[in-house]
């Protein structure tokens, strides 16, 4: 089976699966090493911007995209006999586990699948037993460098969930998340602030001024931690290791 995607979702899907040989192409975030928790992984196959004729060209047996793809490119897929998998965007761990069965099974790579889900529920289960007890997890927030916190309903909550924090932005804000002023975090005084870095090469306004000397003010009440933003960009069974990391951080 010759196999593309065009979404980061599937990149990161199929790199996990299935041998190289057998991916014919991946999409242009692919080897972004800002964007992409697998981006060594990715250097040496094909890139592809996923638009219809150039994945006609391709002739590929499966084609993966996301929600967030074109609808009109995946419409004139199907009606040229293209097999195409929409794959949505987990918000926790089992909808995570449920997307690797639903991919495994689509290229024949059950066992693959199975091997995985065993290893993530396995790191899962340490994380889950070393937990504190809900009245006594800390408080964070993760503010990327748009401004924006994520809220209950994403996979960057599920993260601090199962690392045993409890996430300040599941209550004050929307399900998905909102834009939150520098003001804001500050006022809300979490235990542990975790920072994204993004394009640190050319950065952000809202990182050279608010992610260095300002938030740095909080003091001792806040534990400042800062990450690189592809370790959040898509769910992953990469963002295990930022649990495991900022779980270390509660037993120092």
């Amino acid at each position: 089976m010759r196999v593309v995607s065009i979404c980061l979702q599937g990149d990161q899907l199929l790199l996990q699966l299935v041998p190289h040989e057998r991916i014919v192409a991946l999409s242009a975030l692919a080897t972004d090493p800002d964007i992409s928790a697998h981006w060594e992984e990715a250097r040496g196959i094909p890139l592809i911007h996923g638009g219809a004729e150039e994945l006609i060209r391709l002739k590929p047996d499966l084609v993966l995209f996301s929600s967030n793809s074109t609808p009109l490119t995946a419409a004139l897929l199907k009606q040229l006999g293209v097999r195409v998998l929409e794959l949505g965007i987990p918000t926790d761990f089992d909808e995570l586990r449920d997307q690797l069965r639903l991919v495994g099974r689509s290229l024949g790579e059950e066992a693959r699948a199975e091997e995985i889900v065993k290893d993530m529920d396995a790191r899962l289960a340490r994380l889950k037993a070393r937990r504190p007890a809900e009245a006594e997890r800390p408080t964070a927030l993760f503010y990327f460098q748009d401004r924006f916190t994520p809220g209950a309903h994403t996979f960057a909550n599920a993260i601090l969930e199962v690392a045993g924090f409890r996430n300040l932005a599941a209550v004050d804000s929307s399900n998905f998340g909102a834009s939150a002023s520098a003001e804001s975090i500050l006022m809300a005084r979490p235990q542990y602030l975790i920072l994204t870095r993004f394009r640190e090469s050319n950065p952000t306004l809202t990182q050279l001024s608010e992610t260095q000397p300002l938030f740095r003010k909080l003091g001792a009440q806040t534990k400042v931690i800062s990450i690189s933003f592809r370790q959040l960009a898509q769910p992953d069974l990469s963002n295990l290791e930022l649990a495991e990391t900022l779980q270390a951080r509660l037993y120092p």
